[in-house]
């Protein structure tokens, strides 16, 4: 747990040195998977089957890219140039390792990495950042009505054998990328400097493992496993025992 005892930073005034560092570091790589996230949306309205899925697309679209505008006013205010640090982001489909012209990836994209963002979203509304925090209470409220649809898309696929087959096997690909993209290393000097400071409330890897116990609630009822281990592997991800014990729960 954090020390609940850290100095709460009203002002971008305020945030300096190490504390700053560290507070562009997480806002960016947030900016990151927002930017992304809402090209993403954006993309699947023209490949969505239906209506009604394209208009969820069109509206989380505008969400996510509402959510990329509040980071970038965020972080203009901190002195950097959000056009900048946003030219150096991997493109989209790359980015989250997606397909972005396959429904089928979307829906998995929707299912898996929506909630990782909501998970670190949790952390940063307690943050010791107090503009940062106030902000993120609207980004949840947006996030969880994407999750649903998320876990909407899992149901009505796995409810045919071999649609849930096709989802298994992007959901392999997929979520490894996720637990990287989204939350980095579980643990570390800099996991502990977030904590110490305030700027996140728990460790990263009981962020993580916060994640992968609420989305195997979802998954077990319709069959979805968890990725092999060693597809974890081939994405570089480090995985600490705790984690590997709830991957392996669900195989």
């Amino acid at each position: 747990m954090s020390n609940t005892n850290a100095p709460t930073i009203y002002t971008a005034a305020e945030a300096r040195g190490d504390y700053r560092d560290m507070l562009l570091r997480l806002m960016t790589r947030q900016l990151y998977a927002e930017t992304a996230t809402a090209e993403v949306f954006g993309r699947s309205i023209g490949v969505a089957p239906t209506w009604r899925e394209k208009h969820l697309a069109a509206e989380f679209a505008l969400e996510e890219a509402q959510h990329s505008q509040m980071l970038c006013n965020l972080l203009t205010d901190l002195g950097e140039d959000p056009e900048n640090l946003i030219a150096n982001r991997p493109p989209a489909a790359s980015f989250w390792s997606v397909d972005l012209d396959n429904w089928l990836h979307i829906a998995v994209f929707n299912f898996t990495v929506d909630r990782a963002g909501s998970q670190q979203i949790m952390e940063y509304r307690e943050s010791s950042y107090l503009p940062w925090a106030e902000k993120m209470v609207v980004v949840l409220e947006d996030e969880e009505e994407h999750y649903e649809n998320g876990v909407e898309n899992l149901r009505e696929f796995s409810s045919v054998p071999e649609q849930l087959a096709k989802f298994q096997s992007v959901y392999n690909d997929m979520l490894p990328v996720t637990l990287k993209r989204a939350f980095g290393r579980p643990d570390g000097p800099d996991n502990e400097f977030c904590l110490r400071t305030g700027l996140k409330r728990h460790s990263t890897e009981d962020v993580i493992n916060r994640y992968l116990t609420e989305m195997r609630s979802y998954m077990d009822p319709v069959g979805l496993k968890f990725p092999p281990l060693e597809r974890f592997a081939v994405e570089n991800v480090e995985l600490l025992s705790s984690t590997r014990e709830i991957l392996a729960s669900l195989q």
